[in-house]
């Protein structure tokens, strides 16, 4: 556990970081494998876990602290420091990428509020983020746990306004193969399991439920199948043969 003030003391030896960051997660190893943290990691910055819903109402209400904005890492804006080098260069990628992220958008359809490049991933495809006043996945079950049956009608409203957007990652190797499968074949079956190969796991990460487990069991399985020789083949002992 650490205080507010102690975290800003420990901000001044943080070249560059002039806000407060955190992160929501149903327990600490989900704010730890956050999509969002492998960029703060790689800059260095320091960031809180909240891991209980009134951690993220608080926080709300807390616009600053000590002069310093708080900032929730897994919200849509994130500004973080660039270089003018990172800037042009994400400038290009912003404008290589922007009829791929149109074209998911249409492959999603109402699933997602709308798909847009973003540069705060490293390691991921794509990640899940709220917008500004959007709820976390924590935050919508834990509302979710609080209305009255009467009131579920109203609950679920709610939710379905309370869409994600999808950010994906330019520089990943499999943002970079989708964009050449939406040119060379953006109707196969194929490219369709890669699109919502990449929404659901972006989904599961990000802590929130995906429409049909069984379909997602179905296209894993399909990948594994896809990845490995076919059997007989050179290499691979035959069972019968054997």
């Amino acid at each position: 556990m650490t205080s507010l003030p102690e975290y800003v003391d420990r901000m001044k030896d943080t070249e560059g970081q002039d806000k407060i960051y955190f992160v929501t997660g149903e327990g600490k190893k989900a704010a730890e494998i956050a999509p969002a943290m492998e960029k703060m990691k790689a800059k260095g910055y320091e960031v809180l876990y909240m891991v209980d819903p009134l951690d993220e109402i608080c926080s709300q209400s807390i616009v600053d602290f000590d002069g310093r904005k708080l900032v929730d890492i897994n919200k849509a804006g994130l500004d973080l420091d660039k270089t003018e080098d990172e800037k042009s260069k994400f400038e290009k990628l912003t404008k290589d990428y922007e009829e791929v992220a149109a074209w998911l958008k249409k492959q999603l359809g109402e699933r997602v509020q709308k798909v847009e490049i973003g540069d705060r991933l490293v390691d991921s495809p794509a990640t899940l983020v709220q917008g500004e006043w959007g709820m976390s996945p924590m935050m919508q079950r834990y509302m979710k746990s609080q209305t009255t049956s009467s009131s579920q009608d109203s609950a679920f409203a709610m939710g379905s306004r309370n869409q994600a957007i999808l950010e994906i990652n330019p520089e990943h190797p499999v943002i970079q193969k989708l964009r050449t499968m939406q040119q060379t074949a953006p109707d196969s079956e194929e490219t369709e399991d890669m699109v919502m190969m990449v929404y659901e796991t972006a989904a599961l990460i990000g802590g929130y439920n995906i429409e049909d487990p069984g379909e997602f069991a179905k296209r894993v399985t399909k990948l594994m199948v896809n990845m490995g020789p076919e059997p007989g083949s050179a290499g691979v002992v035959d069972a019968e043969a054997a």
